[in-house]
């Protein structure tokens, strides 16, 4: 009886490690690391400035990341999304009323964490986030 206690009180450690760690990364200073960057950092071309940002904003730690978007815009309006800056779609999803500047970094060669490549596309389209007490946490699509 006490081998199967112990089991369980390992299990139950073990799964709230888990827990916590699904959960990093889901904060408003999170998503402006991953997703804000204003003033534009300065790049010769859209790959480029990709390249310079993900190691940069150590986004390729142990993997190289499919996909980013770096929003090209003050954090107050990127704010703004939670609240009459955006149209709730369902739950906690909202859409920006307004077009973004943006870059989309599109991964196409290398290994982390510093030698990731990516294809960068200069654009300027509106975004769905997840928000969480009327912050952005995550970057759901551009639409």
């Amino acid at each position: 009886m006490l081998v199967s206690g112990c089991l369980l009180v390992r299990l139950a450690i073990l799964l709230s490690v888990l827990l916590v760690q699904s959960c990093e990364g889901q904060s408003w200073e999170a998503f402006q690391n991953k997703h804000i960057d204003y003033p534009q950092t300065r790049a010769s071309n859209p790959s480029a400035y990709c390249n310079l940002m993900m190691v940069k904003r150590n986004m390729n730690p142990s993997r190289c990341k499919p996909r980013n978007t770096f929003i090209n815009y003050d954090k107050e309006s990127v704010l703004q999304v939670c609240g009459n800056g955006g149209t709730r779609w369902q739950d906690n999803f909202y859409d920006i009323n307004e077009n973004f500047p943006m870059i989309d970094c599109s991964y196409t060669d290398g290994k982390p964490p510093k030698d990731c490549k990516y294809k960068g596309t200069d654009t300027s389209k509106r975004v769905r986030v997840t928000c969480e007490n009327k912050k952005p946490v995550h970057l759901e699509k551009v639409l």
